[in-house]
């Protein structure tokens, strides 16, 4: 792929996983902070919300590994469907980090 390619993907996975983040925040976030299922979660399992966010992102990562074993056995739309959900956790925990005030 050349870079020119590259950058058209790039664009569009950044685009997808935008929307579906905009879409999910009325799922989880129900008007209030964006972030507060992760510091539910961790009150629940006495974690810390980075920790509780890392631990659902593992069924994102379990997913990809399993499909991985045989990538041709799934459409492109599938692949894309996985990717962007774990793709949008490193965007969640970029904004709970923040949200925590690590400096």
């Amino acid at each position: 792929m050349n870079q020119q390619d590259f950058d058209i993907e790039l664009e569009k996975s950044y685009l997808r996983s935008k929307r579906l983040l905009s879409k999910k925040a009325g799922e989880y976030a129900l008007g209030k902070d964006r972030l507060e299922q992760f510091h539910r979660i961790a009150a629940a399992t006495t974690t810390n919300p980075a920790e509780a966010l890392v631990n659902l992102s593992m069924k994102h990562v379990t997913s990809i590994a399993d499909m991985s074993k045989c990538p041709k056995a799934y459409n492109l739309r599938k692949w894309r469907e996985k990717i962007t959900d774990l793709r949008n956790y490193t965007f969640l925990l970029d904004a709970l980090l923040i949200d925590l005030e690590v400096k």
